[in-house]
This record gives structure tokens, C-alpha cells and sequence, in this order.
């Protein structure tokens, strides 16, 4: 296990914490895709919840990102990095146990249980709000950046591979236990892995917080994040481009269910295996040129291919969601790994590196709002008391037949190709290439 990092480091000591780093996402990447993906929209149908009910359970405890900042200036002020990464990662990890287990005690489709499930998220919510500025900041020091590009790329590499057969076999539980009680086993399982994921980082060095020269004034921190002129206009781009991917991608997961009538299993292997098979053989070269050309030029090409996807969506239904759900997971699982990493690393890279934990609490914390909760409420109004007179206008004025979920794919995919222009005109990276030119030499040497 510990010769897995020996290529980027000769630090035994830095190599051993690269290692638990990677080891814990391979148990995190279970609770994150139970807790992220379709089994969330298998449970909210299961316990009789509407598209917009699904909306605002998954929305408002998105609004606990905005202790972020607040999370970010307690991180800075008690520089207990490690401490504080390790309570507030089982905290936000343990309420998913009792999240499984409640609408067995409540009953199904009350106010009651939408409102204790929200406080139970919420309070998940928050706490991932600590943990991840400990981490992103923690993570930042720990790295050196020459490797990262290819660290991210073997630490997403293995938890592809978890990701992927712990999916298959999730799926295929789900299809035989579709019912309330198998919601329940596969979510205590999911915090069960997450804990054991948090656990991993005991064994992660504890590198000393850097100490700035001036007195911490949480107003002052915040405000400097905002007069980064580079870090500012990312922050736009980053909110505008989430938006659109909120707005329609927790509904996804729905209209498959209920509108291409596919099973659990299928979901997986269709969207989840197809995409990380194509990760796996795609990601070691991802990371090295990611490190190589840049990442704003990464990104702009993966953004501008990915804007078209939601659009695809609208053209699927039962005879053929095998093919076009298999070429829309080829295109997601290459590009996506390309978005997250150059997403985290201009986070880092534009950010003052005396204060990356609250550079980081900012931008999620607008994102939380902004990016994330407010459209996926949009996204479950706009399904269910919009989308049905532009289905009954289409059909009876333009004779098509279209889904009201495909109101919300075409506005997904207006508004993140209205983040890549806004992208490729205003966000600018020090020091990389133009990926432009990167082709043409390339061709020129051929």
C-alpha cells in the first residue's frame, strides 16, 4: 500500500499520508454516490415525495454551506486544522444513519418527516461545511504543487474503480429490496463508509497552519476574498455554471425512474460504470496534462462540450436510453474528472495562500445559495407547475410529445453555455497555455 505514491514523492513520511488520503476516498466514494445519486431519488419516491418536496429536502440543508465562511474564520483563528476536520467529518456523516431509519418510524409523505429529514440534512450540511475548508486547506499545504495534478487524478483513478463495483452491487440490492426498509440498510451502510473514511485521516500528517502577520478579522478576511479581482471573477463563472447543473441534475435521477422506467441497476451501470470505465482509462493522462497546458484551458473545453449533454437528455426514452445514456456517460465520465480537478485547483491557485480555508468557505458559500439551493427549488417549481403548459403547448401547437423534465434539461443547458462564454471572456490563469496553440504545435510537429 505505502509504495502506491513512490513515483511523485521520496518523503516516506509525506508518502504514507498521500496514501490514507487515497485509502479514505475509497471508503468516502460509497457514501457519497449513495448520498448524492439515484438512491436519493429512490428513497424520496419511496416515502411519497413530489418533485418539488425532493427539491426542497435536497435544497435547504445545501444552505448549511454558508457556515463556510463562518467555518473558514474559527479554522483560521484556532489553526486546529486536523482536529476540526475529524469531529465535523463524523458529524456530517452520522445523521444519514438516523435519515435511514426515520420515515420507518414517522410514516410516509408528512410535513412531519420532510422537516425532520431537513434538520437531519441541514445539520449534515453545516458540518461538511467545516470539514471541507479543513480539508481543501490541509489538503493545499500537504501537496506539493508540482504533483497535484497527478495526485488528484490517481486519488479520483481508485475511487472510480470502488465507486464503480460498489454501485453494481448497490443497484442490483435496490432492484431486489426496492422498498423502504432497502433505502434504509443501504443508508446506514453509506454513513457506516463515510465514518470509516474520516477515520483514514488520523493517520494523515498534521502539517502546522501558516501564521499571517496581522490580526484575523473575520469582516477584513472576507472582504479581501472579494477584492481578488482573478479569484472574483472565477467566482462568478463557478456560481453561474452550478446553477445550470442544479437546476436540473438532481431531477435526472427522477426522470429516469419514473419516465425511462429504469431499473436501479441500469441506472449505475448506464451512467455511474460507463463514465468511471472511461475515468480509469482516461484520468493518468488527465492530470498530466492538466499540470502541462493549464487549467483554465481544460476547462473551457470541458465546459463547452458538456453544455450540450442536457440537451441529449431530452431526446432519450425507453427503446433507446441504452444507446444515447451510454454515449452521454462516455462523454461525462472524460470530461468531468477534467472539470472537477481544474475547478480545485484554480480554487487553490487564484486564492492568497495565507488564506485558502476562507477563499474556499466564500466561494461555497455563495455557491450554497446561489448555485445550488435556489435552483434546485427553481428546478422542482419549474417541473411541476410550469413545465406542464409548455408540454400542452408543444404538444397541441407543435404536435411533439416532450417530458417535463425536458423544460429543465434545455434551461440546464442554456445556462452553462452562457457560463462558458462568460468564462472564456473574463477568467483569466497565470502562467497557462493556450490550449489553442497547444493543438496547433502539436500538429505541426506530427
Amino acid at each position: 500500500m505505502f509504495k502506491l505514491n513512490a513515483d511523485l514523492t521520496s518523503d516516506n513520511s509525506l508518502r504514507k499520508s498521500l496514501n490514507f488520503v487515497i485509502l479514505g476516498i475509497t471508503f468516502g466514494i460509497v457514501f457519497f454516490n449513495v448520498t448524492t445519486g439515484s438512491p436519493v431519488a429512490g428513497f424520496a419516491k419511496a416515502i411519497g415525495f413530489g418533485d418539488l418536496m425532493y427539491g426542497i429536502m435536497l435544497a435547504l440543508p445545501v444552505l448549511g454551506g454558508v457556515a463556510q465562511v463562518f467555518a473558514s474564520y474559527f479554522l483560521e483563528k484556532s489553526k486546529k486544522r486536523k482536529f476540526i476536520f475529524l469531529i465535523s467529518g463524523f458529524i456530517h456523516r452520522l445523521p444519514w444513519a438516523l435519515i435511514a431509519i426515520l420515515p420507518l418510524i414517522l410514516g410516509k409523505g408528512s410535513y412531519i418527516l420532510l422537516l425532520f429529514l431537513v434538520l437531519l440534512m441541514t445539520i449534515s450540511s453545516i458540518s461538511n461545511s467545516f470539514t471541507n475548508v479543513s480539508f481543501w486547506s490541509w489538503i493545499n499545504d500537504l501537496v506539493p504543487v508540482h504533483i497535484r495534478g497527478r495526485f488528484f487524478s490517481r486519488r479520483a483513478t481508485i475511487s472510480t474503480i470502488v465507486g464503480m463495483l460498489s454501485g453494481l452491487a448497490i443497484g442490483k440490492f435496490l432492484d431486489i429490496y426496492n422498498n423502504l426498509l432497502g433505502f434504509s440498510i443501504v443508508f446506514v451502510f453509506a454513513a457506516i463508509m463515510g465514518m470509516l473514511d474520516i477515520a483514514c485521516f488520523f493517520f494523515v500528517k498534521d502539517i502546522p497552519m501558516k501564521v499571517q502577520d496581522q490580526q484575523i478579522d473575520l469582516k477584513n478576511m472576507f472582504v479581501s476574498t472579494l477584492k481578488n479581482n482573478h479569484f472574483k471573477k472565477f467566482m462568478v463563472f463557478f456560481i453561474v455554471w452550478n446553477f445550470g447543473l442544479s437546476i436540473a441534475g438532481p431531477y435526472f435521477n427522477m426522470y429516469m425512474i419514473k419516465n425511462l422506467k429504469m431499473s436501479y441497476f441500469d441506472i449505475i451501470l448506464l451512467t455511474q460504470i460507463v463514465s468511471n470505465i472511461i475515468t480509469i482509462l482516461t484520468l493518468p493522462y488527465i492530470g498530466r496534462v492538466v499540470d502541462k497546458i493549464g487549467n483554465r484551458p481544460m476547462l473551457l473545453f470541458a465546459t463547452s462540450i458538456l453544455s450540450f449533454l442536457p440537451i441529449v437528455w431530452c431526446f432519450t426514452n425507453e427503446n433507446n436510453y441504452k444507446y444515447l445514456v451510454t454515449i452521454i456517460s462516455i462523454f461525462a465520465g472524460l470530461l468531468w474528472p477534467i472539470i472537477d480537478m481544474s475547478n480545485n485547483n484554480l480554487i487553490l491557485k487564484l486564492s492568497d495562500q495565507t488564506q485558502t480555508s476562507m477563499y474556499v468557505g466564500v466561494i461555497n458559500m455563495f455557491n450554497a445559495i446561489f448555485g445550488s439551493a435556489i435552483p434546485i427549488v427553481l428546478g422542482g417549481y419549474l417541473i411541476e407547475n410550469v413545465a406542464p403548459y409548455i408540454v400542452i403547448f408543444f404538444k397541441n401547437y407543435m404536435h411533439l410529445d416532450i417530458a417535463t423534465y425536458h423544460v429543465a434539461f434545455f434551461v440546464s443547458g442554456f445556462l452553462r453555455f452562457l457560463s462558458v462564454i462568460y468564462l472564456k471572456k473574463n477568467v483569466k490563469e497565470p502562467g497557462a497555455k493556450s490550449l489553442k496553440n497547444v493543438i496547433k504545435s502539436k500538429i505541426k510537429n506530427t
